[in-house]
């Protein structure tokens, strides 16, 4: 439903649609008939950056994304003010001195201040200068300023020049497309041919500029980290001479080996000392056992007791000698495991013994704890020693250190060193080596014909545009007009039975009876909208005819809707019908009704008992309208609603009485949104019709109004769409 309302919007408006496009056309044929003709050149320059010019193939190592960066690079440069400078200079210079100038001035341009300020020698002198140092011109300086506005005489400025040139890559090739469009074939292909020279002398410039610069850059930084490495070098080597060292990881393996024989030698001595404490608890325990009176026997001990003898021996030499006897202290080992064999195997049964005096026990105690004490002296010393290494072999440690950090940054010197050795190296060689791969593989020449005007591609596209604009706009308003303006949108926007449409109709030139009884004499457009409003009041009429009800109440939502005009044409259209009808004016915040039909305002004042109650009493409170069969009741108006200003028993108790003689009462409400008077009038009437405008909005206050009329039930007549464009009537 929705796409073919649109649709018919859309063939509503398409009058506006055609002329807007038509007039597209023509004002782009109108501007293009006086547009310049244009000769384009075109010149090719290959890169190198994707082909290897040697072998004329594929470099399987290009990276593409470094090559396109590449393009892009030299694509900017083309277009840089700095090389379209120099163009215009190159161009301006050939005007100048050349019998054959590009470009000709008008007498309009000769006529300005820039042509008559112009020194032509200083001119030329400027223009030489920065073509050759390949500098731009600068506004801050007068001299040049003046020139700049001179050179836009001519187009030759970088704007001009910029709009007329187009300087791209060829895609998937290696190629750079150079072209440039003007009047004059000889100065395209001029151009093209120029921008290429000075585009090659720029870029090459500025490379060698850059090349020179990292080479003094390197030489600098080469000669400061030598002299780092150098300085470093030094500081380690003073540094091992002031300590001594010649290697340190050397004298540390030797102090680690002294250490580990020694610790040996104390774990010897240790177990001797065990061994000897041992005898000695054996010998007290004897003693003991001769104090309680028991014998002692001898356990023939010679032997034991010599290789004591040898043992108290080797230790004295193994003292002496520094204690650096690896073979005496092995001997010693061994004599001191025998010796404790020898203890343990020693019998205890008197068997094979001899009874021992105390004086011999007394001696053999004293020769162990002899013994003992000698072996704690050895123990002290060698602990004495174990320690002393240990703190040299700290120091050497502490050393060692310090000569890795200092050979960690000698390393680091030397690795920064040789790196920008290497840079330094390539720098020079690319300063021998070709700076680029650029060839001019087409030079430029002049065009034969001019482009194409593409007049009828630009007249297309304009129509087309406007045309495809002019519909969207149509469409766009539609979308966003939210009015209720067709029997369709309103159907879709407002849940009531929608009984009948009227389309607008001038009312203000023809009075209602002229409309209705075919007297109007006007066009036929105006004929025929009248017709229409004529016909579709009699479906109105007939909708209410069939209703089988009398008494109705016209009422809105909003104000100027046009319920009065709508109550009195339906009035006059029933009277034509030869019905007799009563209109009552019950709008008592604007009595538009009562002031038309020039109606006395006497609604308010009238009362009347029940058992009073006659049509004679009644008619003579009513106005006559000028039509038969119509009569009205005004009333005065005012800030107030039914309920507050009417009687005890006024007229509208007494409507079903009425009916008798009226066939049709008609009763004019105020809006529902902003009064209650409305409210008040549904408990008189039989049925209720909402008149809507197709010009308005549905608010909030709107829709919460709907509410109160679908909630009448049975009373609910239905709603009438007023002043519907005649366009809008089949939407």
């Amino acid at each position: 439903m929705d796409v073919i309302y649109f649709i018919k919007a859309l063939l509503k408006k398409k009058w506006w649609i055609i002329i807007s496009t038509i007039v597209a056309l023509v004002l782009s044929f109108v501007f293009t008939m006086d547009r310049a003709k244009l000769y384009r050149s075109s010149a090719q320059m290959s890169t190198g950056f994707t082909v290897n010019d040697d072998i004329t193939l594929r470099d399987e190592n290009v990276n593409l994304f470094e090559a396109d960066v590449k393009f892009n690079n030299v694509v900017e440069t083309f277009n840089s003010p700095a090389v379209i400078g120099l163009l215009g200079y190159d161009l301006m210079l050939h005007d100048l001195t050349s019998p054959k100038p590009f470009t000709v001035l008008t007498e309009k341009e000769r006529s300005t201040p820039q042509y008559a300020n112009f020194n032509r020698d200083q001119a030329l002198r400027l223009l030489q200068s920065k073509l050759d140092s390949l500098q731009t011109l600068t506004s801050y300086q007068p001299d040049e300023r003046r020139l700049l506005e001179y050179m836009a005489l001519f187009k030759y400025d970088y704007e001009s020049i910029r709009k007329r040139l187009s300087v791209g890559r060829l895609q998937r090739t290696d190629y750079i497309d150079i072209s440039f469009a003007s009047e004059n074939p000889e100065l395209s292909a001029y151009a093209v041919n120029t921008l290429y020279r000075q585009f090659i002398r720029y870029y090459r410039s500025l490379r060698s500029e850059r090349s020179v610069e990292n080479i003094g850059t390197f030489e600098e930084l080469v000669a400061q980290k030598k002299v780092e490495l150098d300085q470093k070098v030094e500081a380690l080597r003073n540094y091992k001479a002031s300590e001594g060292l010649l290697n340190v990881e050397v004298a540390s393996g030797n102090e680690l080996g002294l250490i580990s024989q020694l610790e040996k030698g104390l774990l010897d001595e240790r177990s001797n000392l065990n061994v000897l404490t041992s005898s000695l608890q054996s010998v007290e325990s004897q003693l003991n056992m001769q104090n309680q009176g028991r014998t002692v026997y001898d356990n023939n001990n010679n032997e034991i007791v010599a290789l004591r003898k040898q043992i108290n021996q080797m230790n004295d030499e193994y003292l002496r000698t520094g204690s650096n006897d690896a073979q005496l202290a092995d001997r010693i080992k061994y004599q001191r495991q025998r010796l404790q064999k020898l203890m343990s195997d020693a019998p205890v049964s008197s068997e094979s013994s001899r009874a021992m005096s105390r004086d011999e026990l007394l001696q053999k105690k004293a020769g162990l704890e002899s013994e003992m004490r000698a072996a704690r002296l050895n123990i002290a010393n060698l602990e004495n020693k174990i320690r002393s290494l240990r703190g040299s072999l700290g120091t050497y440690a502490n050393k060692e250190a310090n000569v890795i950090g200092l050979q960690q940054e000698v390393d680091l010197a030397q690795e920064e060193y040789t790196r920008l050795k290497e840079k330094l190296n390539t720098a020079l060689d690319s300063r021998t080596a070709p700076p680029d791969n650029f060839r001019q593989t087409l030079k430029g020449q002049p065009a034969f014909k001019p482009e194409s005007s593409k007049r009828l591609k630009l007249m297309a596209l304009a129509g087309v545009s406007v045309f495809l604009l002019s519909t969207l706009g149509v469409l766009f308003m539609e979308f966003f007009d939210s009015s209720i303006k067709s029997p369709s949108l309103f159907e879709k926007n407002v849940d009531l039975k929608l009984i009948s449409t009227i389309n607008h109709a001038d009312l203000h030139r023809f009075s209602i009876p002229e409309v209705l009884q075919h007297n109007v004499k006007d066009d036929e457009a105006t004929r025929k909208r009248q017709n229409t409003f004529r016909e579709l009041l009699r479906k109105l009429r007939y909708e209410v005819e069939s209703s089988h009800k009398s008494i109705f109440l016209f009422t809105s939502t909003e104000p100027q809707q046009g319920k009065t005009t709508l109550v009195q044409a339906l009035a006059y259209s029933l009277s034509l019908n030869s019905k007799r009808v009563l209109i009552i004016d019950t709008n008592f915040c604007n009595n538009d009704l009562t002031v038309q039909l020039e109606a006395k305002p006497t609604l308010e004042t009238f009362s009347m008992e029940p058992e009073e109650v006659s049509i004679e009493k009644v008619r003579e409170i009513v106005t006559t309208y000028s039509v038969a069969g119509i009569e009205v009741i005004g009333c005065k108006g005012g800030d107030y609603t039914p309920s507050e200003i009417l009687p005890r028993n006024h007229l509208l108790h007494y409507l079903p009485q009425l009916k008798n003689y009226y066939d049709f009462i008609l009763l004019e409400g105020a809006p529902i949104n902003d009064y209650t008077d409305s409210k008040e009038l549904v408990h008189y009437v039989e049925g209720v019709i909402a008149v809507f405008s197709s010009r308005i909005s549905l608010k909030q206050n709107d829709k919460e109004s709907i509410q109160f009329l679908q909630s009448l039930n049975g009373k609910m007549q239905g709603a009438v769409l007023n002043n519907v464009r005649e366009d809008f009537l089949e939407l």
